[in-house]
């Protein structure tokens, strides 16, 4: 098994929606690294780019004690499945949450599109995103997801980074066991199926009555998937 995991955020949010995890894995005897990607939390003053958040991966694997579960939550779920793919034989397992659709660059950019014109509605739109975000999960859940702030003037950064990527080769080369982990109600679970297939050792885990940003639905049963999977990933490997 591995002690060491490494969390990476959703876009616009930071290292704070992860506190749940964090306190739990802690419990549990686990080294835990959840870094603020660039122009997110304590970062939201540098630009978005890809190399530079496939960089503060590479620093978070790098700080770990042993070769680390790597997880990631939607933009997160992308980056990890990019970086690690890119990577052998630098994790021990991955977990990405929220991230099995095949975007391409006409959908990543709708997608944008739907983002700035909400932000452009009259009022305070970050008031306004937290309370709907209460709405859909608890005033608790939307204080850690925008508890380091919302960040603004990412997502053309991001549409064009998911827009370009590959999604299916980048699982393909993945040389760990790679849990996929969906919310029952997540709209980003479309493509499933292909991303299970094309891993090399792959695993599908729905969590029912749960969002897209799953570890806030079911912050529980999230943390156990984790400990469940960190605990495995290393035995996999030795076989």
């Amino acid at each position: 098994m591995t002690r060491s995991i490494v969390l990476v955020h959703a876009v616009r949010s930071s290292r704070t929606m992860w506190k749940g995890q964090v306190r739990r894995l802690h419990e549990l005897g686990y080294e835990v690294l959840a870094p603020d990607l660039p122009g997110h939390g304590r970062r939201r003053g540098e630009p978005f780019t890809l190399a530079a958040a496939l960089e503060t991966i590479d620093e978070a694997v790098s700080a770990c004690e042993e070769p680390p579960l790597l997880v990631g939550l939607s933009l997160g779920g992308f980056l990890t499945l990019h970086w690690a793919g890119a990577r052998p034989g630098s994790v021990a397992g991955v977990v990405a949450a929220g991230c099995t659709i095949v975007p391409g660059p006409a959908t990543a950019r709708l997608y944008g599109l739907w983002i700035t014109m909400k932000d452009r509605l009259p009022g305070d739109s970050d008031a306004r995103v937290s309370r709907a975000f209460a709405r859909r999960h608890t005033r608790k859940a939307a204080k850690r997801y925008y508890g380091g702030g919302r960040a603004h003037g990412v997502v053309g950064s991001v549409v064009r980074f998911i827009g370009g990527l590959d999604l299916l080769a980048d699982v393909g080369a993945i040389d760990v066991p790679v849990t996929f982990v969906n919310g029952e109600h997540d709209p980003f679970r479309r493509h499933e199926a292909l991303f299970v297939e094309a891993a090399r050792k792959g695993e599908l885990v729905i969590l029912e009555d749960a969002g897209h940003i799953v570890n806030l639905s079911r912050p529980k049963r999230f943390a156990k998937i984790l400990h469940r999977r960190a605990q495995e990933c290393g035995a996999a490997a030795q076989r």
